[in-house]
């Protein structure tokens, strides 16, 4: 079901104003219960999860451009962990720790990250 022009309106007010719940009811010519029932719903809460990509794509741009930056920097502790998060952000995580034991008849391997 699709959205209609209130809740559309709701969901811009939600994602970039910091107007109250009972504010953003009151600007769309809702009540209060209603708002609440708008936000249990699925298709309101995708609508607001899709807003929030939208709005913060830029700010993801920045971010990245201001991350690179920061790989480059003189200071090898800021460096290291601008690597290190552009590493994990891209989905590459750090080698794992591999640690075994082993006795008489029992082996133990211990994994860390």
């Amino acid at each position: 079901m699709a959205l209609n022009n209130r809740q559309l309106q709701a969901v811009e007010l939600l994602v970039n104003t910091n107007m109250l719940k009972q504010d953003i009811a009151a600007a769309v010519g809702v009540s209060g219960t209603t708002m609440s029932t708008w936000l249990k719903k699925p298709e309101f809460q995708e609508a607001i999860k899709a807003e929030m990509n939208r709005a913060f794509q830029p700010l993801a741009y920045k971010a990245r451009r201001r991350l690179e930056g920061l790989i480059d920097s003189e200071n090898e502790q800021v460096a290291l962990a601008a690597s290190k998060d552009a590493l994990d952000r891209a989905g590459y995580s750090a080698s794992q720790k591999i640690e075994s034991t082993i006795t008489n008849k029992e082996i133990t391997i211990e994994i860390t990250d």
